[in-house]
């Protein structure tokens, strides 16, 4: 009798232990999908946030590189010519921005005729005041302010440390340069807590440029910009509002420029990312952070779920087996009801690994995926693009890459609203994929921006036809709540050629694009090969 008693009391443990054993697994192995799906989520906000911030600045730096460039063309420089170069600069345009303005160097011998020269190309009333103590100062001759805040002209900008030291930067350079941040001079009369942290941007001008004659430095085209005006947006845009992010300026005492917080942020260091880049010639920093609103798309609690279900399986499982060994006479019987609950138990272990091959399937596909669109998102088109590029150099085959954007979606999402804006890509989504082929990929980029590979071309002629359906199909109305919404779609077209990257094509086939919006829009363009 003590030998049957310990007998069941040893298989009712064993069954215990292993059962909790095989439930602890279970919860690990659904929680390692949740952490991974969650980090996969991070680094796509990550990489949009980061390419975003890039391209935001190197939008800035060619409008202040294009200001210096036509400043630079004038033979005899006037008040009216830079009103007519800055005509098209305006605040709408650039968020953030405080003004464009033309700064010159002057030695102190020189403040006086100076003066006179610009007084006398249209700067009426123009007062250069020097900083006293300085030898060589820098004036601002023109501005063109964004914010109705006090006049810079005839400011010597070497009262900042850091506008002065940016200029030094881009003269001895030759390029665009971005300061450390401070407040702006201009700002000097706002409240403390108004103030934001700041930089500028500066470009050195040249004269003679493309020309026979001498390239001569003249002076330098500046914009100044408030960092979280600048940026926030941004940050707040492309996390989707489910990451904390904020762009920082390293250096010195480690500035924050912008800084978003949407939600509520989670302490989980495995799922924090941070990224560097170089902006005007300065290292900039982008750190974010997961919020309680990213875990909640992640089914976080799956694997609560699950651990509580073993272990409520576990216990039963015991039970049975204890009233098994209680007596012999329901033997028989009992081994048949253990045997149903095995089978069952069985049947529902199989039902959590087919869910969590089902949630590996998802995880997979979304972070491949653009979830509003369905389309390939940016990560799986450069994963098609690199595999194009090596089958099609193996047999000097070739493929094209579009580049298309929606015009006018700007306006739709401003007047309808950002329920309009993902109505009208989701319709144009579905129109890119009308007519291509099982070996095409289409994928979203991000925002209204869409990409097409098109693999076993002849030569670039062979797109023309998918480029004109496409810009066909969009100016198709879409009907939003009964009302029409119009886009149009201008597209840039590049074919791969012998030395080609990715990178390459794609910047080969965005030039292409812009060049056709700035040609009129819905239309397309081919890259001229190098």
């Amino acid at each position: 009798m003590l030998r049957r008693r310990l007998i069941a009391v040893l298989l009712t443990l064993l069954v215990l232990f292993a059962g909790t054993a095989v439930s602890c697994g279970a919860y690990a192995a659904v929680e390692t999908g949740e952490d991974r799906y969650a980090g996969q989520l991070m680094d796509r906000y990550a990489a949009e946030i980061t390419a975003a911030v890039t391209d935001r600045v190197e939008r800035y730096g060619d409008t202040l590189t294009d200001l210096a460039y036509a400043i630079g063309a004038q033979s005899d420089l006037t008040r009216d010519d830079l009103n007519r170069i800055t005509a098209g600069i305006v605040a709408n345009r650039l968020p953030g921005a405080s003004g464009v303005g033309f700064v010159v160097p002057v030695p102190t011998r020189n403040v006086v005729s100076v003066q006179r020269f610009w007084r006398g190309q249209g700067f009426d009333g123009l007062v250069l005041t020097p900083l006293p103590g300085v030898v060589d100062h820098e004036f601002v001759i023109f501005e063109k302010g964004f914010d109705g805040r006090k006049q810079m002209h005839g400011v010597d900008l070497t009262a900042s440390v850091q506008a002065s030291a940016v200029l030094g930067i881009a003269r001895d350079s030759g390029q665009l340069a971005i300061s450390a941040p401070y407040y702006l001079l201009r700002d000097d009369e706002m409240v403390a807590e108004q103030k934001q942290s700041s930089v500028v941007l500066a470009t050195p001008v040249y004269t003679g440029l493309g020309s026979a004659a001498p390239d001569r430095f003249v002076g330098w085209s500046t914009m100044g910009l408030r960092g979280q005006d600048f940026m926030s947006q941004t940050l707040l845009d492309r996390g989707q509002g489910v990451v904390q992010a904020q762009l920082l300026d390293p250096a010195g005492t480690a500035t924050v420029l912008a800084d978003v917080a949407p939600g509520t942020r989670v302490a989980d260091r495995d799922l924090e990312r941070r990224t560097s880049i170089t902006a005007g010639q300065r290292l900039w920093e982008i750190s974010m952070w997961p919020t309680n609103r990213l875990l909640n798309v992640t089914d976080r609690g799956l694997s609560r779920l699950t651990l509580a279900s073993g272990v409520g399986l576990t216990i039963m499982l015991a039970a049975v087996t204890a009233v098994m060994a209680g007596s012999r006479n329901r033997a028989l019987e009992q081994v048949d009801r253990a045997t149903a609950e095995l089978r069952r138990d069985i049947s529902r272990r199989e039902q959590v690994e087919n869910q969590l091959r089902e949630r590996e399937d998802e995880l997979r596909y979304l972070a491949f995926h653009d979830q509003l669109t369905g389309l390939a998102n940016r990560l799986l088109f450069y994963d098609r693009l690199r595999h194009a590029l090596t089958t099609h150099a193996r047999g000097g085959r070739h493929f094209a890459v579009l580049f298309i954007d929606l015009d006018g979606f700007k306006k739709i999402n401003d007047d309808l609203g950002h329920d309009a804006g993902d109505t009208v890509l989701r319709a144009i989504a579905g129109r890119l994929r009308t007519g291509l082929r099982a070996s095409d990929t289409v994928a979203r980029f991000g925002g209204d921006e869409f990409a097409i590979i098109l693999e076993g071309l002849t030569n670039v002629t062979d797109a023309r036809p998918t480029a004109e359906r496409i810009i066909v199909d969009a100016q198709e109305p879409i009907m939003i709540g009964g009302v029409p919404a119009r886009v149009s779609a201008s597209i840039g077209i590049a074919l791969n050629h012998p030395g080609s990257g990715t990178d390459d094509i794609i910047r080969e086939a965005d030039t292409a694009m812009y060049a056709a919006k700035n040609s009129g829009k819905s239309r397309y363009v081919e890259a001229v090969l190098p």
